[in-house]
């Protein structure tokens, strides 16, 4: 059976995805680009030694060592589920540090392995640690809940709310522990090289099929 010749919209279609793979390659080195820069600025922030932490820190005060103390507000702990330590997994614990100004920060202090007691609330603590800014929940995230004491995002407004403090005081940033160690991966040059690949694999099937018409008429 002869094969029908391809219309103009067939081939329209065809090199317009042809490309939308080498955008979507291109846009891929950007990314590494872009990401390779961020790194290299955590990798920066990381080596400045530690400095108390200031009354209202800057973005570029984000993934820098800090230091806070203060006493203990609220009197509680808050539970971070799914936290691993150790290969073992269980819940990260955090707390509110009032500090001289009034306004309150959230820091990541401990950790538990599941069901386990809570340990007694410090009254109060100075810490070394890193500053970061609360990422927005993935998809799958599931809610905070504060009745059941199960947090899976940072949200220090809420957590000083469920506290019984007020949560207009509460920084919207918040310490990670000292030997906390940023995990970004950078995978943008394989996924440029997959693009580029089903670009050129697109490419060489597109003349191929174009040839044997031509043949074939």
């Amino acid at each position: 059976m002869a094969f029908r010749r391809p219309t103009i919209l067939t081939s329209v279609l065809a090199l317009l995805a042809l490309a939308i793979m080498v955008a979507l390659g291109l846009w891929q080195l950007e990314r590494r680009e872009w990401k390779e820069a961020l790194l290299a600025t955590i990798d920066a922030r990381l080596q400045i030694l530690p400095e108390p932490l200031p009354a209202r820190p800057t973005a570029d005060w984000e993934f820098r060592r800090v230091l806070v103390e203060g006493p203990v507000a609220g009197g509680q702990w808050f539970r971070f589920p799914g936290r691993t330590k150790d290969k073992d997994v269980g819940d990260a614990l955090a707390l509110l540090l009032q500090r001289e100004d009034g306004t309150y920060v959230a820091v990541e202090y401990g950790w538990v392995g599941f069901n386990a007691p809570l340990p007694p609330v410090p009254l109060v603590l100075a810490v070394e640690g890193i500053l970061r800014q609360p990422q927005s929940p993935g998809l799958f995230t599931p809610s905070n809940d504060a009745a059941r004491n199960a947090w899976y995002q940072t949200d220090p407004a809420m957590m000083a709310q469920a506290a019984g403090l007020d949560p207009s005081k509460a920084l919207p940033q918040y310490v990670k522990p000292s030997d906390w160690v940023p995990s970004l991966p950078n995978d943008h040059l394989q996924y440029a090289i997959t693009w580029f690949s089903l670009a050129g694999t697109f490419f060489v099937i597109f003349v191929l099929f174009h040839r044997r018409k031509r043949e074939t008429a």
